[in-house]
Parts: C-alpha cells; sequence; structure tokens
C-alpha cells in the first residue's frame, strides 16, 4: 500500500499471560496453532502494506526466532529495546529515521482481529487526520474509554468524558492505531514514554485525531482467561462466519503455508485420530502435523468447545471439554479439568467469562 508502514507491538513482558508466557513472548503464543505475531504479519500483508516493523525486550530472541520462521517475515525489520523496555510512546522514536515520511499503522501484538486496516486508513486519509484510533463500539471495563463525537473526532481518551462538546459515546480502543509521522512530535525523543500524553497533547492543540469503529472478531488476549475464551468464541460462531473469519485473520493461509492442518469439526460431529486413541466432539479443532497423535498412548476423548493441537501426551485416558490442549502438553490424567489450558508444564485454569 503505497506510503504506508506497518508496525507490530511486541516488547511487552506478557505479565497477566503468565504462567504462558514464562518461555515465550506474548505475540508467539498460538492462536488455533498460529502465533499471533505471524497473523499479524498477515494483516498488514493481505492489506498491501511490506514495510513492516516489529519490536521486542522480553524474550527477544523469541521474537527474532519467529520473524525468520514466519512466511511473511522476510525483510521485516526488528527493532530491540535494551536494556529497558520503551513503553507504548517510546516504541516508536528508534524506528523514527526507518518509519520516515510514511503513514504509520500500528498493531498490538497481543490481540486477534479482522479489522479491516485498509478501510481504517482509508477513513484516515480521508479525514486527513493527524491520529486515528480504531474502537470498538463498546468500551473496555479495565480501561480508559475512547470519547467520540458523532463524526467520529475524539475528544479524550479518559474515564470520564470532555466537559465541552458533544454528544460523547464512550468507545474501546481496539489496540490499532493510525500516525501520521508528525505525531511523533508529542513524544519524548528519548526513553520511556506512554501514547497517550502524545494523543493529549494532539488532541488540546487542534489537530484530527479521529476514530473508525469495528464491529468484528475481536478480542485481547491478554489473560488465560480471554485466550480461551477468544477460542471459544471463534468455535461457536456458526459455520458462515467462522469459515469468512478463519479465513481473514490467516489461518488457512498460516497452516497452507507450514503443512500443517486445521479441521473445524461441527457441532455434534465427532473427529477420531487414524490410531483410533483419540476422539473429538465438536464444536472443536483439531491442529495437525506430521504426527497425527500417533505418539498418544493413552485413549483420550476430548469437546465439545477443545482446540488441541497434534503432539501432547497423556499419562493415561482421561475425558476433557472447553480447553485448549498445546502439543507440548505432557498431561497427568488423574488431574484434568476442563476450563482450562495446557502447555508444557502448566495446567492453568480459567474462569468463565
Amino acid at each position: 500500500m503505497n506510503n504506508a508502514c506497518g508496525f507490530v507491538l511486541a516488547a511487552g513482558f506478557g505479565t497477566r499471560l503468565r504462567p504462558l508466557t514464562s518461555r515465550l513472548p506474548k505475540p508467539m503464543i498460538r492462536f488455533f496453532g498460529a502465533p499471533l505475531l505471524d497473523l499479524a504479519l498477515f494483516r498488514f500483508r493481505s492489506a498491501g502494506i511490506s514495510d513492516i516493523a516489529v519490536n521486542a525486550h522480553y524474550l527477544a530472541k523469541e521474537i527474532e526466532s519467529g520473524l525468520k520462521a514466519s512466511p511473511w517475515g522476510e525483510d521485516v525489520k526488528l527493532s530491540i529495546e535494551n536494556p529497558v523496555i520503551l513503553g507504548r510512546g517510546g516504541a516508536y522514536i528508534p524506528l523514527r529515521n526507518w518509519f520516515g515520511k510514511k503513514t504509520i499503522v500500528a498493531y498490538n501484538g497481543d490481540i486477534i482481529s479482522d479489522i479491516d486496516i485498509a478501510a481504517a486508513l482509508a477513513h484516515h486519509r480521508a479525514m486527513r487526520a493527524t491520529a486515528t484510533m480504531v474502537v470498538l463500539p463498546k468500551p473496555l471495563g479495565r480501561d480508559n474509554a475512547v470519547y467520540c463525537a458523532d463524526d467520529g473526532r475524539i475528544g479524550t481518551i479518559a474515564k470520564t468524558p470532555p466537559a465541552r462538546g458533544g454528544p460523547w459515546t464512550a468507545r474501546g480502543f481496539a489496540c490499532l492505531q493510525i500516525l501520521e509521522p508528525e505525531f511523533l512530535n508529542f513524544l519524548p525523543q528519548e526513553g520511556e514514554s506512554d501514547i497517550l500524553d502524545a494523543y493529549a497533547q494532539a488532541i488540546a492543540g487542534g489537530h484530527t485525531v479521529t476514530s473508525f469503529v469495528h464491529s468484528g472478531f475481536w478480542h485481547d488476549l491478554g489473560s488465560p482467561t480471554q485466550l480461551l475464551q477468544a477460542h471459544v468464541d471463534l468455535l461457536e460462531s456458526g459455520d458462515v462466519a467462522q469459515k469468512k473469519t478463519v479465513s481473514a485473520l490467516g489461518l488457512d493461509a498460516y497452516h497452507g503455508a507450514n503443512h500443517s492442518r486445521l479441521l473445524m469439526i461441527p457441532p455434534e460431529k465427532v473427529w477420531k485420530s487414524p490410531a483410533n486413541n483419540l476422539s473429538v466432539r465438536g464444536p472443536s479443532s483439531v491442529v495437525t502435523g506430521k504426527d497425527i497423535f500417533t505418539a498418544l498412548q493413552a485413549k483420550v476423548e476430548l469437546g465439545p468447545l477443545v482446540v488441541v493441537e497434534s503432539g501432547f501426551s497423556a499419562s493415561g485416558p482421561f475425558k476433557a471439554s472447553r480447553c485448549i490442549i498445546y502439543g507440548s502438553a505432557v498431561i497427568d490424567h488423574k488431574a484434568v479439568h476442563d476450563n482450562a489450558i495446557y502447555d508444557h508444564s502448566h495446567e492453568i485454569r480459567c474462569e468463565r467469562a
């Protein structure tokens, strides 16, 4: 896409997602078998954006390895923040020369969405905006609300609406923003900073700061409960919507490029492994590689609402539903629970959303 570049924010510690992030940074956590970083890169590539940067700090080598392994990681600029993380604003400054005069489309590496990046960018340019936030129809409970006027103009990002103007509609930040290069002038030119301070300065200075509403698939994957709920929501979305979303997110493209297979099992249908050691009842999903559960010694019955990757092992037979089982999981069959996530050495119990 002419005169635009992409930026994946991937430096965070993933504290709320622990212990899943004890060995992997958040953008390398898999969603239906695909790392979030790959899906973010796919979203940019599919929108016609070929110039892409990614920042890293926590477990930066994992991000670097992820880029090398990604089908969309070629020629991606990696900005490693050392010795300290630079925050939501400071992350832009080391890349300022690389951004040049291009419009910056910044995407948080810990979300999953089918935001129409091309449409958001077209809106940004039609409004001749200095900055555009993609927003959700309703505010997010734990965060400041984005208060928007009827024409999309943003009045403030805060807990309460502006005292003047309006009427104001409270919306939630969808973790994608579009910035003109001059917006970076509102940031300190070194050290850690918060981009919300720059937004406040831009708004106070009369610059056009606008919003673009996204009403499609969107999830913040900041905690284990949110990660599990995002999987469940896609499984329960219905056949037509599910196929559209799987394609839009890049899941089909990722598995096709990596010679793996994503099977979406409809409600009430049962998939069985070739060795008949695993049965999975829909709505569920199975991610298979070269080994189609051939190493699984126990008889396992899963579903509904399960996403399972091939490669996991179990100490004995068990049943489970509403869970994610990663391929690295080693499961104690005497301590299996529903509503959980299993990785290489953890059972993470999740709350009901």
